[in-house]
């Protein structure tokens, strides 16, 4: 069955296709019982106008692109949906993107949103050298990076105080009376695990307490990979390096050795589960063996036993505010991005003193 034409809808209204064209986008005066008729043809013939020849006419395909790195993992998913409701209320379409951490498969959609004719970019980088992002920068299509900034790209970036939210968390543990803290991370060439690297080594250095390499562990941070045998069901991506492990992986060492660490930090919440994993793999009792605190705050964040102690970012309003700045810059406003969304640390069940120390365990709530 052939598409639905303009042509066939001016035919069906008795009308010019150019007065069809001027009643879509508004780009011009028609009297009432003509736009009547022309509405009716469209809905009698179920006519749904092309976006990139309609865009031609208004400079407005009212569609925006959504990069995201990872959808799997439950961050980006509320972020999704805090840019997803706040374009709608703004009459936009998104259309979203899951790199899974690949350059070249952000390359690729980038190539499809420029295609698209987007009005504006959202996204959240992968941390490589990105020439089509570079590309599409020129071409003046509005960008905003989200949570991560690229090394290349100068586009306002919408994110949380990481370094801050980290280095708090640290000093709270070392206030508990760890000297032992390991920082688990996961790509380095992502500037959010580098904040939240130099937060835990700046709270350790002011201590006067180590933070050298063998206190760092370097993981994958997605989800598969956390337990073995779900892995094995997970097709790994051709370009990521199979050399990095999970974190269920590089902690195994790290943990059965009679120098562990007291205290982790991880950077992340899927680096978080699979530290649970690897403490239960080991026998390791959390909080009485190790404390442990991650990086962000879900739903199932409480429900862990222990409940988990988080250093908490506000995901859906960070959407919100990535999606609402871009519409100002669509709009042409010359408008200074907001500053960094402020982080909470959590204190919930999974810290506690060191085991021998004679510490007491705290239960309350640090702003």
């Amino acid at each position: 069955m052939a598409r639905t034409s303009s042509k066939d809808v001016a035919n069906r209204a008795g009308v010019s296709i150019a007065t069809v064209s001027h009643v879509i986008n508004g780009t011009r005066f028609v009297s009432e019982e003509t736009r009547a008729k022309v509405r009716e043809a469209i809905a009698v013939l179920n006519y749904r106008p092309n976006a990139i020849a309609r865009g031609l006419v208004t400079n407005s395909t009212r569609i925006i692109g959504l990069v995201v790195s990872d959808i799997t993992n439950p961050f980006f998913t509320a972020v999704a949906r805090g840019v997803e409701d706040e374009m709608i209320g703004q009459g936009y379409n998104t259309i979203f993107c899951n790199t899974d951490e690949d350059p070249q498969r952000e390359d690729n959609y980038l190539h499809l949103l420029a295609a698209q004719q987007i009005d504006g970019l959202i996204i959240a980088p992968t941390g490589v050298n990105s020439d089509s992002l570079i590309a599409l920068a020129k071409t003046d299509v509005p960008i905003v990076q989200l949570d991560r900034r690229s090394p290349r790209l100068e586009a306002p970036l919408i994110g949380v105080d990481n370094e801050t939210g980290v280095y708090q968390a640290v000093q709270y543990l070392i206030g508990l009376g760890h000297r032992r803290i390991a920082f688990l991370m996961g790509f380095e060439t992502v500037s959010t695990q580098i904040d939240r690297f130099n937060g835990w080594k700046r709270a350790l250095l002011e201590a006067n307490l180590p933070a050298g390499d063998e206190l760092i562990i370097r993981a994958d941070p997605r989800f598969y990979g956390v337990v073995p045998s779900l892995s094995e069901t997970v097709v790994q991506p051709a370009s990521h390096d199979h050399a990095m492990p999970s974190a269920y992986e590089a902690l195994q060492e790290l943990l059965c050795s009679p120098d562990r660490p007291t205290a982790i930090f991880a950077a992340t919440n899927q680096l978080t589960s699979g530290t649970l994993y690897a403490f239960n793999e080991c026998g390791l009792r959390c909080p009485e063996d190790i404390s442990l605190i991650g990086f962000d705050d879900h739903d199932w964040a409480p429900l862990f036993s222990p409940p988990l102690t988080v250093v908490s970012q506000p995901t859906y309003r960070l959407g919100q505010v990535a999606a609402r700045f871009l519409m100002q810059l669509i709009n042409g406003e010359q408008v200074e991005p907001p500053s960094s969304l402020p982080v909470q640390l959590i204190i919930r069940g999974s810290c506690a003193a060191p085991a021998g120390s004679g510490g007491v365990r705290s239960n309350s709530r640090v702003d």
